[in-house]
């Protein structure tokens, strides 16, 4: 293994149904494993001490019938009466009687005895019983229980009566088959159980989910989001039928509410974002005033010239008519510049829509005419086509593009000071690529320190001088890109100079 490096092993994903259904299955295997040990064993216990008291009482009787025909020797009778009493016991394998030279006097074999059967309980002197356990090897390895007993002290000899344990195993089958049946019962039930709590809990979890994945400005705008705990599936009517509240109906309310103080807070947040914008807006508007004011002088001083004409020689009808027209031309100019910035400062609802990008550059370019020709700016225009169509918000691109063309004219003013330049450059680029418009604007202005280019999109971050800018031109034209799909980014140009990238889709799907 590699120093210093970590590896990760890949997980499995386990459903929680799967869990519980492992977890429940162990248990009750276990659990019935355990007791049916136990009941094997309890229940041998049991029919062994019932066995024990009958083959001795059997054994007992039978002793006391055989000392009369042992007594006159007569072992015709003692045969009869072992074989009267196998009959009656149907546990009973065998009975035999033997000598106290070990000689078998009776039997109930069909043949005689093994000695290894003779000799498997011999009772010892002193002994009023003794009970040994035989496998028979004759029978599919019967297991017979031996039972001993001696004959007036052994001085007759020794009876000897073999049972079977076939009805202690029969029994214990039948008892193991009966709780092997009732485990996987009780699995079976474990299992539909797992299911019943898995789909429960992991239902709820499940549309928290993907709710979670679904959560976004989109959703939160239009208020699709929470989840629903009071499902008509047949399951959480189970579940619900009691009335009963559980730590999952805690989590998904307090998702419910998480959601809902989360849509509250996007909706404190758009107001406050639209409120930012329209106040660099009306800023924005203060810097174009004095361009307005020139725009406006200009036509007026024409018209008063004109109706000077027009008044000094009222007699003159093709003289009134040109200044007339020159008039209207001026009022028409007037017009235009009002009714733009006025449209300007507005507040618009951001809709979306194609429109003709250079047409609304260049209505950006207007406003801020005045402030490039006093700046003695150069404008470079390097278009690669004049119709181009994208999707977007027409106010407010122009928003954007007079927030970037005023930071380049105030950047290139502040050169200025230093003496570093003469004139003024602002050149714009624009061209498609791959499905989108890349629009750069590059200054020969002062630029921006290296380290503070990373803080230029944050709200009120600004380098111009107090009062000269409220830091929210550029963190407005961010979130302004942002809503259009696009992306907007900022770097110094090698020599002295910055240059604004902004990259808009040409369509953006609804």
């Amino acid at each position: 293994m590699t120093p210093g490096r970590v590896y990760q092993l890949n997980k499995v994903r386990l459903p929680l149904f799967w869990k519980f259904a492992i977890a429940i299955s162990v248990t009750v295997l276990l659990f019935g494993t355990l007791n049916l040990l136990f009941i094997r064993y309890q229940v041998y216990r049991t029919f062994e001490a019932q066995i024990e008291r009958n083959g001795l009482s059997i054994a007992s009787i039978t002793t006391e019938q055989v000392i009369d025909p042992l007594l006159y020797n007569e072992p015709a009778a003692i045969n009869n009466l072992l074989l009267k009493t196998k009959s009656v016991n149907p546990d009973i394998m065998y009975l035999m009687v033997i000598s106290p030279d070990n000689k078998v006097i009776a039997h109930t074999f069909s043949a005689p005895p093994s000695n290894g059967l003779i000799n498997a309980n011999v009772l010892s002197d002193g002994f009023t019983s003794g009970i040994k356990i035989i496998h028979s090897l004759s029978k599919n390895d019967t297991v017979i229980r031996d039972f001993a007993m001696p004959i007036l002290g052994k001085r007759l000899g020794t009876l000897r009566i073999g049972f079977s344990e076939d009805v202690i195993n029969k029994q214990l089958t039948r008892a193991s088959n009966m709780f092997i049946f009732l485990v996987f019962g009780l699995l079976a039930l474990g299992i539909v159980a797992a299911f019943f709590l898995s789909y429960i809990i992991s239902e709820p979890v499940k549309k928290m989910s993907y709710q979670v994945s679904k959560i976004s400005l989109s959703s939160l705008e239009s208020r699709e989001y929470g989840i629903d705990l009071h499902t008509n599936n047949i399951l959480m009517r189970l579940k619900n039928m009691f009335n009963m509240t559980d730590e999952i109906d805690v989590l998904g309310n307090s998702f419910n509410e998480m959601l809902f103080r989360l849509n509250i807070a996007y909706i404190e947040l758009e107001r406050t974002r639209q409120s930012l914008s329209q106040t660099e807006k009306l800023a924005s508007v203060g810097t174009l005033a004095a361009g307005l004011a020139h725009e406006i002088n200009n036509p007026l001083a024409g018209m008063s010239n004109c109706l000077r004409r027009i008044s000094e020689k009222p007699e003159n009808i093709e003289q009134n008519r040109e200044y007339i027209s020159m008039m209207s031309e001026a009022i028409s100019k007037i017009s235009n510049v009002v009714t733009g910035l006025l449209d300007f400062s507005r507040k618009h609802e951001m809709n979306l829509s194609r429109i003709d990008l250079i047409k609304h550059l260049e209505n950006s370019i207007s406003l801020i005419s005045f402030q490039i020709r006093q700046s003695n700016i150069q404008l470079i225009r390097n278009f690669e086509s004049y119709d181009i169509l994208i999707t977007g918000s027409p106010n407010h691109l122009e928003q954007v593009f007079v927030n970037l063309l005023l930071n380049s004219v105030e950047a290139i003013n502040e050169r200025k000071l230093t003496g570093n330049i003469a004139e003024g450059v602002i050149t714009i680029v624009i061209k498609r690529t791959n499905g989108s418009v890349n629009i750069d604007i590059l200054d020969n202005g002062k630029g921006l320190p290296d380290d503070k280019i990373p803080l230029m999109f944050d709200a009120f971050f600004t380098e111009k001088k107090v009062k000269l800018g409220t830091g929210l031109g550029l963190a407005v034209s961010y979130d302004i890109i942002r809503n259009h799909h696009g992306q907007i980014s900022g770097n110094n140009i090698p020599g002295g100079g910055f240059r604004i990238s902004v990259i808009l889709p040409e369509t953006i799907e609804f």
